[in-house]
Parts: structure tokens; sequence; C-alpha cells
């Protein structure tokens, strides 16, 4: 028991130096973003902060050895204020793998990939809707890249000039498919479902440590709310191998190798940085990806 303490208080501290460190690049660019912010996104200003962060963030990063320092990585908000309190800064990370990607639904092939769009349709149990298979055609018709129509009116492209065919890249997009869904159906009770909680656009796989409750009921619905969140929302210590996740709930034995993965040290994984400045009155929202293999930067925000 004492040894296990020491470990979470040992990688507490070795994640919370990571923190800080982004918060303190963060912090030594303050001057520059809040002329960034006055200025209406100065692309020149952009690119000094995205050179910055690019150069210290994989020294910073590279701590990150294992599932559990991922973990605690994504529970460790830090919040830092100035002497005089005139500026506040918040930063959190949190991953890219949290819920069913929605590209999934196809396979590179063209093909329906059926597991996944069990679990997509599982969805509508908990919100229904008019017509979920007019919607889930919709979905498969823009992920797919031929333009054939798998229902009456389902290809997007041929009726929207600028539309395009190939993968649902945002929720921009899929919010397009939603307009054409209520377009064609009048049923605009598809705007109630809480989307966010339950589509992501990234990954093959979803990083079992950081599943959202909302997903873990479309991959194992018979799992009851309150072992639910105690896998996901309370849970307290990551899990590193898949035996330990079947051994706490034997229902995700059957659709691990199908849905889920745990993180290990030298794989792809994309983690979102979210930071938030406030300097007196004005605000500043910045969110960027960074890929602990090939320490990249990419889509920076300045919201």
């Amino acid at each position: 028991m004492h040894r296990r303490s020491g470990v979470v208080l040992l990688l507490t501290i070795v994640l919370v130096a990571i923190m800080s460190g982004i918060v303190s690049v963060v912090l030594s660019q303050s001057e520059r973003l809040w002329k960034l912010s006055q200025s209406h996104f100065n692309h020149s200003a952009a690119l000094v902060l995205l050179g910055t962060l690019e150069a210290k963030l994989p020294s910073l990063l590279s701590k990150i050895e294992s599932a559990e320092e991922l973990d605690l990585a994504m529970k460790l908000p830090i919040s830092m204020e100035s002497i005089n309190r005139d500026f506040l800064l918040n930063a959190t990370l949190s991953s890219s793998y949290s819920k069913l990607n929605i590209n999934r639904l196809v396979k590179p092939d063209g093909s329906l990939n059926d597991p996944y769009v069990t679990a997509w349709m599982r969805i509508f149990d908990y919100y229904p809707i008019a017509d979920p298979e007019m919607l889930l055609k919709l979905v498969l018709d823009t992920i797919d890249t031929d333009l054939s129509e798998r229902g009456t009116d389902t290809e997007i492209i041929w009726s929207v000039s600028d539309f395009k065919n190939g993968s649902i890249r945002d929720p921009k997009v899929f919010g397009r498919v939603l307009e054409r869904y209520i377009l064609m159906s009048g049923d605009k009770t598809v705007l109630d479902i809480p989307w966010d909680d339950y589509i992501g656009f990234e990954g093959d796989k979803v990083d079992v440590n950081a599943m959202n409750v909302q997903t873990l009921a479309l991959l194992a619905p018979g799992v009851s709310a309150e072992k639910g969140r105690a896998l996901t929302t309370y849970r307290t210590k990551a899990f590193t191998t898949k035996e330990e996740v079947i051994s706490a709930e034997p229902a995700l034995g059957g659709v691990f190798d199908t849905f889920l993965f745990i993180y290990t040290p030298g794989t792809s994984y994309t983690l979102k940085c979210d930071v938030s400045l406030t300097q007196k009155s004005a605000k500043e929202f910045i969110r960027f990806d960074y890929n602990l293999l090939d320490k990249k930067i990419r889509h920076v925000e300045f919201l």
C-alpha cells in the first residue's frame, strides 16, 4: 500500500512538472498572445507561438512513459495566477480517443464496419429520432468516396456544390449532415442528442483510460450506469493491461480487440491541449493538438 502511494505521489509530481512547463511556455508568450488577440489573428504572431511550443513540448512531455502517467496528465488541470492577480492561466490535456470515431463506420474499401454501425445505432435507443436509418445513410454516404446513394438523396454532394465526401473531419461537417437530415425528414429532435458525448473524429480505437461513460454504454449496453461511472468518471487507477480491463468488467472482453486500446510508449497518440488566459477583463482561448510520437503540434486554434 505504501509503495503504491509512493508511486502515485511520484507520478503526480512528474505530471505537475509537465503541466507547469506547458504553462510556463505559454506565459512566456503572453505578451505576443495579447497582441495577437488585439490584432485579430496576426499570422506571424501565431507562427511564433507555434514554434515556441513545438520546441519546448517534446522535452516536457517526454516524461509520459506509461498509461498511468498519461492518465494522470489528463487529470491534472493547472491554474496559475500572476502576483498582482491581473493575469490568470488554466491549462488541461485531454485525449483525442475518448469516443467512437464516426469515420470508422465505413471500412477503407467502402463497405460497412458492422460492429461500429451496431454500436453507433445504439445512440437512438437513448435518444429516439424519426428516421435513424436515413441519418445513418447520410453519414455513410458522406464518409465513403463513391457517389452512389445508399438511399434517396443521401449523397449530399449531388445537391450542395461545396460539400466533400471522404470523411466527417469535424463537428462542422457533421452539423451539415444533421442539417440535411432535418431538411429531408423535418425531424429536429436530432438536435437534442448530445453528439459531443458520443462521436469523435480521430483514431482507430478508443483509449480505455480516456473512454467516457456514454461510449462505454454503446459498447457494453448491459453495464449498469453506476458500474459505468465507476469504470470511467470515477476510476482512480489507470488500466495497464487488457486483462485488468476484463477483470473489472467481463462484458468488455468481447469488444476490447475491436474497439479499445491501452497507450504504450512509442505509439502515435494525439493529446489536445486547452489553454485559457485572462488578462484583466479580456480572455483568450487557445487549443492545439500534440502528438506524443512525432512531437508535432497541429490544429492550433485561437478561439
